[in-house]
């Protein structure tokens, strides 16, 4: 019954693509592959996901929400001289046509302050901030240490 449940939730985000923008009737923003690894005493984990931009104009990511974290940020992680590095990121600006991948070692969207462990098998919401004030939320499907599979 969990699974149905998982299945008919990560369904209806994947092909519910946020109707973005009025003026782009039909067209929008696509959110595919929401994920997160399990955590166990840790306070802090990563959200990743492929955004596609469907619309004819440049939309910028500016943020996330959740109410499982006390703080969501969008993260790049990068090594530099050899050492793995990660900073905020602002924004995070998608061309008409194009799909852009948060994924582990590069763009994530990061939740400090957890209220409580992330358990494989379990989904949560997490509210994309967009410029203009332009919100969609989408599933986060909690997944084991290898991510999805």
């Amino acid at each position: 019954m969990k699974k149905l449940l998982l299945t008919l939730l990560v369904t209806l985000g994947l092909a519910l693509p946020a109707l973005a923008h009025g003026e782009h009737e039909g067209e929008g923003i696509e959110v595919e592959k929401v994920w997160a690894r399990k955590t166990s005493r840790t306070v802090s984990a990563a959200v990743y996901l492929t955004i596609t931009n469907n619309t004819h104009d440049v939309i910028e990511l500016t943020g996330a929400s959740t109410d499982i974290a006390n703080t969501t940020m969008i993260h790049r992680s990068y090594e530099e001289d050899g050492i793995m590095k990660m900073d905020h990121v602002m924004s995070v600006p998608l061309k008409p046509g194009e799909t852009f991948e948060f994924a582990p070692g590069g763009y994530h969207v990061m939740l400090m302050g957890l209220t409580g462990p992330l358990k494989k098998g379990e989904v949560f919401p997490l509210t994309l901030e967009f410029e203009g004030e332009y919100e969609r939320e989408v599933i986060v499907e909690i997944t084991g240490m290898m991510g999805m599979e």
